[in-house]
């Protein structure tokens, strides 16, 4: 919440990290939903902004079609890096399967095994 908040310049507005600490202390509902719904306003804020910035780069006559499609994968770089950090914090990790134990190795004496010889070659 803290980066989220620097991140979107609430300190400029005169909240102090002190005051958003007092408010996310106190208890008003589930952390998690809280947390997810901070998560869900910063995907929509920057799918916003990615979107302002991709209708600027098509009414852009000057725009070669080569600019237009770098500059739309730049932005919606940005926005998958949110919608990663999105998904690791919405979905739960699949349980983990026991590990077992394995079996070592058996060693035999002797010569290593030998691969079959090549076989010739059909003449046309």
């Amino acid at each position: 919440m803290l980066w989220e908040a620097q991140h979107r310049h609430l300190f400029a507005d005169g909240l102090t990290t002190a005051n958003l600490m007092a408010l996310v202390s106190t208890p008003t509902g589930s952390p998690e939903y809280w947390g997810e719904k901070v998560l869900e306003r910063a995907l929509l804020a920057r799918a916003h902004h990615v979107a302002t910035r991709v209708i600027a780069y098509t009414q852009d006559p000057a725009n070669t079609p080569h600019q237009l499609i770098t500059g739309s994968r730049r932005a919606l770089a940005d926005l998958t890096a949110l919608c990663t950090r999105w998904q690791h914090t919405t979905t739960t990790p699949p349980p983990r399967a026991a590990r077992t134990p394995r079996t070592p190795a058996v060693t035999r004496a002797g010569p290593p095994p030998r691969t079959a010889a090549p076989t010739a070659r059909a003449t046309r």
